[in-house]
């Protein structure tokens, strides 16, 4: 896509003042008010329901929100399906690559480094595959990808592009984290920030290059999906 053309489409300041507010909300209140209304029910609900809960209310809040973006979108695909597709390859062999090399090093500096988050996705897809799959395959890709794509990266492109870069980057390491602060050492929490760099450069990366959001869901999808089944 042209950069001219990659520019036509964006936000309106109606779309970015509520997609911020809602992307504060879902990243830092919204996982611990489900928790606490939980503690409340007679029957409790499992953490892979209430992960369920909590992909599915992102999605539809995210999909209200956004929706004329997401309608100019869907009608970018007949024109550009072709390229995205090719991008979207490309971008997830560019993170497969990256990703190798960045857990070499993340090894290297702590030998016994883990993904605190991928402990807690193991757990949960072992208590319910199904859930845990359409929720990280299919809700989560849209919605992140319209929320740290859409409205970070595409919102802030206009005023620098540099400054798009490096917020989607730090954004999607951050919103991958926030909740288990506190729960981890600093350092491990550091190392953990670092491992998401490689998958937020390539998201980014693939949306700018393809100008469709296509691209950047299908990656995310992607690596998502290699990630369940390595954790099975």
């Amino acid at each position: 896509m042209k950069y001219s053309e990659f520019l036509s489409h964006s936000l309106t300041s109606q779309e970015k003042i509520y997609g911020t507010v809602w992307l504060a909300f879902e990243a830092l209140l919204f996982p611990r008010l489900l928790q606490l209304l939980n503690t409340l029910l007679p029957v409790p609900l499992t953490q892979a329901s209430i992960n369920a809960l909590f992909f599915g209310i992102n999605f539809l809040v995210v999909a209200i929100l956004f929706r004329r973006y997401l309608v100019g979108q869907a009608k970018l695909i007949p024109d550009t399906v072709g390229k995205s597709i090719a991008v979207a390859l490309v971008g997830f062999a560019a993170y497969s690559l990256a990703s190798f090399f960045m857990l070499q090093f993340l090894l290297a500096i702590d030998p016994h480094f883990a993904s605190v988050n991928d402990l807690t996705i193991r757990d949960l897809v072992k208590e319910d595959f199904l859930l845990m799959f359409v929720g990280t395959v299919i809700l989560v890709p849209i919605t992140e990808e319209c929320l740290l794509r859409g409205l970070v990266f595409r919102g802030l492109y206009d005023r620098s592009p540099l400054l798009a870069w490096a917020a989607s980057v730090v954004i999607f390491s951050a919103v991958h984290l926030i909740s288990y602060i506190g729960l981890y050492p600093l350092p491990t929490m550091l190392l953990c920030f670092v491992q998401y760099i490689p998958a937020g450069l390539c998201l980014a990366g693939a949306y700018r290059l393809s100008g469709s959001l296509l691209s950047p869901i299908l990656i995310h999808a992607l690596v998502n999906l290699m990630g369940m089944l390595a954790l099975r």
